[in-house]
Parts: C-alpha cells; structure tokens; sequence
C-alpha cells in the first residue's frame, strides 16, 4: 500500500466509524503498520471488522487480512497449483507468468510483497526468439521497454497491463506515475520533506469532517 492509499484508506475507515478520532498524521502511522498490504484488502478487512464493532485498528485489520488470505489459499490446489485460470493471454509468457505469481501473492498468508526488480528479473527474463529456432546456449532478451514493461507498484497490474483505478480496479488509461519511474530505474516513491508536506496536508483535508473551515 502506498502513502497516499493509506490516506483513502484512513477516510473510509473514519467513514465507517464516524466517532473514531483521526488527524493529519493518522494515514503516516497507519501507512508504518498497513505497508506491505493491499488497499483492497484492507478496506474490505476494514469493512468486516465494521460491521461488527464500532472501531477499527490497524491490528484488527492485518488480522482480518490474513482471514481472508488464509480463505483464498483454500482455493488453491496443491504446492502452486492454481484451481483458478489466470487472467491473461497464455500466448504473452510474461503476462501469464506473472498473474501466476499474483494468484500465488494472494493466497500466501502474511506475505510480503517482492521487490518490483525482483519481479521483473524472474518474468522478464531472456527467452528464445519468437518464430526463430535459436543455437543451442543462444536466447533473446524480449523485456518490454517503456513503463508497460514493469509490474506497476501501486495497483500491481502486472507486465504489458494497464494501470487499474484505485477504486474499482477497472483499466486506466493512466499509468501510475511511479511505474513510470520504475521502468527508468528510479525508486518508485520520492519522499522529499515538500511531498510528505504536501500529502499530510492532503490527509488534512480528506479527514475534516464535512462543512468544517480549514484553520
């Protein structure tokens, strides 16, 4: 989960329970503890522990999540046999490959994500040339260029799919800024002093009760 998923996921949780308290620096503390999750996941932990209790932590949510993995992995047949298709083209090895590993992700309890390099290196690695018959020893690097040729950290779309909405995970016409900077080399995330300013001031926002005038 990235920091500004955490601020959405900290103003649905305050909608689901309008006493709780929060502030400006709820989403960083959140984001310290909810990292390695997915927003989806946590708002739909954070929705079941809604229902039945007036608040909601951040333990409770971590919690619930590893239910609701621990319910995926019952889907799974044997050591990383998928009951499920994957959903992309088996004709694209790298798409395929790597919706492999994200049904693999999602029924893992508690796993934490793997480094996008680490990712890239094992999808895209060097495969034989497409409609050639190669020497023996002799391979073709097929990596994608540009930021398609990247699993996206923020929705983790996989290779060569698009970028998903936060919201509803439907196919964006706008790649995530920080796939854009990992298919350059660059760290995914810039943490300048001026952008956590300017994200707690988003949180500020976000988290002030409707009607309320800004200080």
């Amino acid at each position: 989960m990235t920091p500004d998923e955490t601020v959405v996921l900290a103003r649905y949780v305050r909608a689901l329970c309008p006493q709780q308290k929060f502030d400006e620096y709820t989403p960083d503390a959140w984001h310290d503890v909810l990292a390695d999750y997915r927003l989806s996941d946590a708002r739909a932990a954070a929705a079941t522990v809604a229902r039945r209790q007036p608040f909601v932590s951040p333990a409770e949510i971590i919690d619930e999540i590893k239910r609701i993995r621990s319910d995926r992995a019952s889907e799974f047949q044997g050591p990383g046999l998928s009951a499920e298709v994957p959903d992309a083209d088996p004709d694209d090895v790298r798409g395929y490959l790597a919706a492999l590993r994200a049904q693999r992700t999602r029924s893992a309890d508690g796993m934490k994500p793997r480094p996008v390099a680490e990712l890239v290196k094992s999808v895209a690695r060097a495969l034989p040339a497409v409609g050639d018959i190669a020497a023996e020893g002799e391979t073709q690097d097929v990596r994608r260029p540009g930021p398609l040729g990247v699993d996206c950290p923020v929705c983790k779309a996989p290779i060569g799919r698009p970028c998903k909405t936060a919201l509803r995970g439907k196919p964006s016409k706008t790649i995530h800024p920080a796939r854009r900077r990992v298919a350059k080399g660059e760290p995914a995330y810039s943490e300048t002093p001026e952008e956590i300013e300017q994200r707690r001031q988003a949180a500020a926002r976000l988290l002030r009760p409707s009607g309320e005038e800004a200080s």
